[in-house]
């Protein structure tokens, strides 16, 4: 009898197992339990305020988020929505508006999506209200943009110098005394940002140089060209970018730093300007 239970138990035992197998499941105290890995396929990257474009396609590359040549393809192309009257001056075409930011990229991304995304942002930041204090102090967005990108480079080691600096620029943007904006950042754009991507020869004479580093000194470098330059020289976070629509109220036509970068003097005469270069240990 005992010999007979047994086989039944047996049989019984052997039934759950092959209708578990069927269903793909398994007896808890005959089989291991299984576990399931996700695999992860997006990478976060942020972007600092300031970067430009070729930073943020050596950044995508990276972090293999999508080709650093078809990138830098993409932002030379014409972005439904963003107006720029001087497209053949750019050395690319929507430098400023790849807003930095921190994101969330799939690996192997098409470059577009990843454009998108960071217009997208540029679209969410930049306001109705930003864009009509622009066109009330007589300007477009993108020449905003490119005056919010100068500002951005010159306000690097010290952010909160922003609104201050910005009307030292709006001062001699108003005033016919001062045709020059004279920023050695955007002079910085064509010899040390995009050096190596335009053939700038260190050491080497303007008129040595390239055809494109010629053209594009006179076009971006504010100590050739009036006014503001062609374009954006970075991709300005937001506070750049509301300080060049909310400028301080000043006399300032001058400024500089000391060479940590970090300690901002500003003059409304040259003979002040001058003093205050030997203060900071420049003159």
């Amino acid at each position: 009898m005992k010999k007979t239970v047994s086989a039944i138990i047996c049989c019984i035992l052997i039934m759950l197992s092959l209708s578990a197998c069927d269903k793909g499941e398994g007896v808890p105290f005959l089989t291991t339990k299984s576990s399931t890995t996700t695999v992860k396929n997006t990478v976060t990257v942020t972007f600092p305020e300031g970067f430009t474009i070729l930073e943020i396609a050596d950044r995508l590359a990276e972090n293999n988020v999508c080709s650093r040549t078809e990138f830098l393809e993409i932002c030379n192309q014409p972005y439904e929505g963003i107006e720029i009257k001087n497209a053949d001056e750019r050395v690319f075409l929507l430098e400023g508006y790849i807003f930095p930011d921190t994101y969330e990229f799939y690996f192997n991304s098409d470059p577009k999506a990843v454009l998108d995304k960071f217009i997208d942002n540029y679209n969410k930041q930049v306001t109705d209200e930003i864009r009509a204090k622009a066109e009330a102090l007589g300007y477009t967005m993108d020449e905003m943009l490119t005056l919010a990108s100068i500002i951005q480079k010159e306000c690097d080691e010290d952010i909160a110098e922003c609104e201050t600096v910005s009307s030292v620029f709006h001062n001699r943007l108003r005033s016919p005394s001062f045709p020059l904006l004279q920023s050695d950042v955007t002079t910085f754009y064509i010899t040390q940002k995009l050096g190596d991507h335009l053939g700038y020869q260190k050491d080497v004479k303007l008129d040595n140089q390239n055809e494109d580093i010629k053209r594009y000194m006179a076009l971006y470098s504010t100590y050739y060209c009036k006014g503001l330059s062609a374009g954006p020289i970075c991709n300005p976070g937001i506070k750049a970018i509301n300080a060049a629509v909310n400028p301080a109220d000043t006399d300032y036509y001058y400024f500089l730093t000391d060479p940590t970068g970090e300690d901002f003097y500003y003059a409304s005469t040259l003979s002040q300007h001058q003093k205050n270069g030997r203060e900071a240990g420049l003159f």
